[in-house]
């Protein structure tokens, strides 16, 4: 990734908007937090920051497998790459719940570590996530695999074609009203919107043809799903075409690098302040800032001790040293 690039510049912005949302929805719910109508509105549509992940993600793994010449060979390796970038802050957050209590070692057995383990909590009847915030994880493990099959094929494909195949798939979804939360097929368009984006900044359709194809599809979304479904993925898109450099915040920058962290923590930190410290913090408009801040400081010490090492491992890790799982 070039940090240089305005484009590319402009996901971390997105990202720290994005964690912030879903964090403040976790707070808002939690701490019982009213101020007005307005207010509360906007807190507690913050949980549409999973939208916003979702069309990076359709974004940036792509653009990641295009500038590595990414073929099926490289299949195996790719889901390694991104084991190593995900796993060790998610496999730490789960012993950070049980640790703290907040998940009983009742629930910790060999089935559900390999459930958890291998993302597979969503097609196993009767199982449960240790904590809610990982379903988000299971529709981005998928959509790795996804696109890690697919991602050859549609690159072969005029860039058009393959945008409009995308298209037909995530109406198909949305038309048949598929709606179960830990599953991409009700999620997909969010990633077909990063995949047009995705196709525009590496020049396979120009700018207006993206602008207008998303426009479009975002109309769609907002009467097949609802509007705040099409409108976020929108706005995130039209961020990302028009961002400038110059522009960037440090408070956002700083958030989007320890997003993952902040996602994976700020609950059972949250949880955890309202029930100890919320006994003697009467008012939800202490308890609030409160949480927020303390989430902030845990996630920043978890990112500096378990997710940017595992992240500068992936960074390190060559598709080329994996070639003796699946030769060419």
């Amino acid at each position: 990734m070039q940090e240089n690039n305005h484009h590319i510049g402009s996901i971390i912005i997105l990202r720290g908007l994005a964690a912030f949302a879903v964090c403040m929805v976790h707070i808002t719910m939690i701490t019982g937090l009213k101020v007005n109508p307005l207010i509360d509105f906007v807190l507690i549509n913050g949980q549409q920051g999973v939208s916003i992940f979702f069309v990076i993600s359709g974004f940036i793994l792509p653009y990641s497998l295009f500038k590595r010449a990414y073929s099926l060979a490289d299949f195996f390796p790719f889901l390694i790459k991104r084991s190593v970038r995900i796993d060790p802050p998610y496999w730490f957050s789960i012993l950070f719940l049980f640790i703290s209590g907040l998940v009983p070692l009742s629930m910790l057995s060999f089935n559900t570590i390999i459930e958890h383990v291998f993302y597979l909590v969503p097609f196993v009847k009767g199982a449960n996530a240790y904590s809610s915030v990982y379903w988000t994880l299971f529709v981005e493990f998928q959509f790795y695999i996804l696109l890690g099959l697919f991602y050859p094929m549609l690159n072969k494909f005029n860039p058009y074609i393959a945008i409009a195949g995308l298209v037909l798939v995530s109406a198909f979804c949305i038309l048949m009203r598929f709606n179960y939360q830990s599953f991409i097929i009700t999620y997909l368009y969010d990633f077909v919107f990063g995949y047009m984006l995705f196709s525009w900044h590496t020049k396979k359709i120009s700018q207006n043809a993206a602008l207008l194809i998303i426009s479009m599809f975002s109309v769609f979304v907002m009467f097949g799903v609802s509007f705040i479904s099409g409108f976020v993925p929108l706005v995130t898109s039209l961020f990302i075409v028009f961002f400038k450099k110059e522009y960037q915040q440090k408070t956002l920058s700083f958030a989007g690098n320890i997003s993952f962290s902040l996602y994976l923590l700020h609950l059972p930190v949250c949880i955890l302040l309202a029930k100890y410290v919320g006994k003697r913090v009467s008012s939800s408009l202490l308890l609030f800032p409160l949480c927020f801040a303390v989430s902030i400081f845990v996630s920043w010490v978890f990112y500096r001790l378990i997710e940017k090492p595992a992240m500068n491992l992936s960074k390190k890790m060559q598709f080329d040293s994996f070639k003796w799982i699946w030769p060419a």
